[in-house]
């Protein structure tokens, strides 16, 4: 019973408890020892918190984190199944496109380009793939031959300039 009462009792400590019992506020049980109770332990430990990021981008457009989600398992009403989030890691502007097919992501990534390349003295300088094969055809390849973008595949598979 004594268990019990420290279910109850939010997990009370067996002191707090035999002053309880000692006032008769728990309807005359007596308070034995408890001994080693595994899930107080568990209730009582705490996770440290994560160390805040440092950001080593000097401004936006430095660092562009990209990736392809999909397909869904419930199509929009418009019929498109995938996304592609492109994020500034500077900033943490999000870019959000919503596709049909996931070989649309060249075609999206090109017109973001040109939306942010009109911005006065801004160029997209690294992008960031976590090793998805949107962004690993021969078109993207062509697409930036002139471009010296550098292109970083996660997992560490490669690491590529292109020029």
């Amino acid at each position: 019973m004594t268990k019990l009462w420290h279910i109850k009792l939010g997990r009370m400590s067996e002191k707090g408890m035999q002053i309880l019992a000692k006032d008769d506020h728990l309807y005359g049980h007596k308070i034995k020892d408890l001994g080693f109770y595994e899930h107080c332990v568990f209730g009582k430990l705490y996770r440290n918190k994560f160390p805040k990021a440092i950001y080593r981008t000097k401004g936006t457009l430095d660092y562009i984190q990209t990736d392809c989600w999909g397909p869904s398992r419930v199509v929009s009403l418009g019929g498109h199944k995938y996304f592609m989030s492109l994020i500034d890691d500077y900033s943490r502007r999000k870019w959000i496109f919503i596709m049909k097919h996931k070989s649309d992501a060249f075609k999206n990534y090109n017109q973001w380009k040109a939306l942010v390349d009109n911005q006065p003295g801004k160029k997209v300088k690294r992008l960031w793939i976590n090793n998805g094969l949107q962004f690993c055809w021969s078109e993207f390849n062509e697409f930036y031959k002139t471009g010296g973008l550098l292109c970083i595949i996660w997992l560490g598979i490669h690491l590529r300039k292109m020029v």
